[in-house]
């Protein structure tokens, strides 16, 4: 009879904790909200290469630490350097013809002080044969021979100066200057590539789904590897929007991993989400109305962001786990724990 009674009482505590945590979930989105919905979260960095080409060797293998500046992998370069060499030469060739074009007008330049003098010359001898003639001590003969000569280095002088402007307005327009300036750009830009041609890691970090070998032909912007970042890592967590008002930036969460049975973490909401997909109202589209035809709908989630304290380095980005919000309210709490060291101790058997 005495043992009848124990398990009649030992019924009796298992049905009552069984109805306590069915309330208590049941309400749990209105007073401390509880998800399944968690995963750790780790910044990943999408590792492809800036140029095209056949990769000719791996420097790294899956799961090693690299650091910034570390050599990833390396493209076959002999084009890229190619490229270089004829930039190089593009860059010589309208350098020396820009030259040549301010030795013409220096040349230019000269030929038309030379002109001058000439003409400053014929313009003081016909003065002087002015005043011969006016004597009588030339013939009119050579006075006329000496104006001439004068208005033919005039007409010499016009033209040396023509050619000079000439060249001038073909400098002035920049034309070759221009050239020049795309000639180094050209060879910046194949500079660059050749550079790209050794892939290196912009971020400290572990390597993951490396499935790279030596002899795979790449093209530009294909992901080749990923670098994971272990030291920024967050929990991105999904509640019902019944539970929004407790989801307050600086809120406190206990979280359980899959991953370590029978271990509680801290942690605070450290953002949440103002927007989420919605396939039925899209920018510049129609609406995609779902008929639905329960009574009851199924709720909204909420994305949220949680920073762990304490967290195992272990874990993988995508690690699941459960949180429930703290309330503040010492009884509610204090279920809220016990469910949440609960779930985290049923991680030994599933």
């Amino acid at each position: 009879m005495k043992k009848d009674k124990i398990y009649q009482y030992a019924i009796y505590v298992v049905l009552s904790v069984t109805i306590g945590f069915s309330a208590f979930l049941i309400t749990s989105d209105n007073v401390a909200p509880f998800t399944t919905q968690a995963s750790m979260q780790k910044t990943v960095a999408n590792i492809a290469p800036e140029v095209t080409g056949v990769v000719t060797k791996v420097n790294v293998e899956n799961g090693e630490t690299v650091k910034a500046g570390d050599v990833l992998f390396s493209i076959d370069s002999r084009s890229y350097e190619l490229a270089v060499r004829q930039s190089q030469a593009e860059l010589h060739q309208v350098q020396e013809s820009n030259s040549a074009k301010w030795q013409e007008l220096q040349a230019a330049n000269q030929t038309l002080a030379q002109r001058k003098i000439e003409w400053q010359n014929a313009k003081t001898k016909l003065t002087r044969y002015q005043s011969l003639l006016s004597k009588g001590l030339i013939t009119q003969q050579e006075f006329d021979d000496v104006q001439m000569n004068d208005s033919v280095a005039e007409r010499v002088v016009q033209s040396a100066r023509a050619d000079s402007l000439r060249i001038q307005a073909e400098l002035a327009t920049e034309d070759n200057n221009a050239a020049v300036e795309l000639a180094k750009a050209k060879l910046e830009q194949a500079e660059l590539d050749l550079s790209h041609a050794v892939v290196v890691a912009k971020i400290d970090g572990t390597v993951s789904n490396l499935q790279l070998q030596a002899g795979t032909y790449m093209n530009k912007g294909t992901v080749a590897m990923f670098l994971v970042n272990e030291a920024n890592s967050w929990l991105k967590a999904d509640f019902n929007e019944k539970g929004i008002s407790h989801l307050m930036v600086g809120t406190s969460v206990l979280i359980a991993f899959d991953a370590m049975p029978g271990q509680l973490f801290e942690g605070q909401v450290i953002n949440r989400d103002s927007a989420i997909y919605d396939a039925s109202s899209q920018n510049s589209m129609l609406s995609d109305v779902t008929n639905d035809s329960r009574w009851i709908r199924e709720q909204q989630k909420i994305r949220t962001r949680i920073q762990v304290d304490g967290v195992d380095s272990a874990l993988i980005s995508g690690s699941k786990a459960s949180v429930i919000v703290k309330n503040g309210n010492g009884l509610i709490d204090a279920i809220g724990y016990s469910w949440i060291q609960l779930v985290a101790y049923f991680r030994y058997i599933y």
